[in-house]
């Protein structure tokens, strides 16, 4: 455990070498955030409900998603296709540390620092912008939410560690090209650019049910109430049971990929 808590500090301490990386980042958060929110102020211009939502019930959910996109949804595990495809992957396996725990110290330092600059963020927003946020539905909603952001959080890092094994088969670009396709319909399919029950029933029962949705969609309905405590709870066993199945499936094509891995970088 110790050397974990070690890999975790010196990332942290990594973060701040190169700022200007992180600055930028974190720009493109604040411009994405801002753009959302401003068309969904526009969009609710005239009207104080739509889409089943209230003007401030869609408003938290655009502030909130960007909150959670700040430390669910960055995952430093997607270099782990550049290491691959570059053969540094070397330097790892030849040391007494798993690799997949190396990759979540790294990324839990890389998400705390996301979150001490987006609290930064979201100070200024409230003061700046005065948006009418909604308070958790409840005490006990806002501990379940808690639980639901840490599983999602863990659930990101085992889809992206999984999406970035697949340069053991696609080295070329460090298999970037795949990689974006599939996080650019990620984030839209976990509710990153509007709430996806605003779909037909059909598309919404299906899409709910999906890994992705338990990123951002689902940990902001139990936020603002819009499913019962049992409900919720249901939500997180859901999960729970997304978390296993994933993490059995990275760790089942990771053994696969390293007998195929010859380090062609190196």
């Amino acid at each position: 455990m110790g050397k974990y808590l070690k890999i975790f500090q010196t990332s942290l301490i990594n973060g701040f070498v190169y700022r200007l990386n992180f600055i930028m980042w974190r720009v493109r958060h604040v411009i994405q955030f801002l753009a959302v929110y401003f068309l969904w102020l526009a969009i609710y211009a005239d009207n104080n409900q739509l889409f089943g939502y209230s003007r401030a019930a869609m408003l938290t959910y655009v502030i909130g998603t960007s909150v959670l996109r700040s430390f669910v949804l960055s995952s430093r595990s997607q270099t782990v296709g550049v290491e691959i495809a570059s053969g540094d992957l070397n330097n790892y396996l030849v040391k007494p540390v798993s690799y997949l725990k190396n990759w979540l110290a790294r990324d839990l330092s890389d998400k705390l620092l996301n979150l001490l600059f987006m609290t930064f963020e979201l100070t200024l927003v409230i003061l700046l912008l005065r948006p009418p946020l909604l308070p958790p539905a409840s005490s006990p909603a806002a501990a379940i939410f808690i639980v639901a952001v840490i599983l999602a959080m863990l659930l990101y890092f085992l889809f992206s560690f999984l999406v970035s094994s697949f340069a053991f088969w696609y080295p070329e670009h460090n298999s970037w090209p795949l990689r974006f396709f599939i996080f650019m319909i990620l984030e839209f399919l976990a509710g990153g650019l509007f709430p996806l029950d605003i779909f037909p029933p059909v598309v919404y029962n299906f899409f709910r049910l999906l890994p992705p949705a338990f990123f951002l969609f689902q940990p902001m309905q139990i936020y603002l109430g819009r499913v019962d405590l049992a409900g919720a709870v249901g939500l997180v066993a859901a999960n729970l049971v997304w978390l296993v199945l994933l993490y059995r499936v990275s760790r089942a094509v990771w053994r696969k990929g390293l007998k195929i891995y010859g380090a062609y970088g190196r």
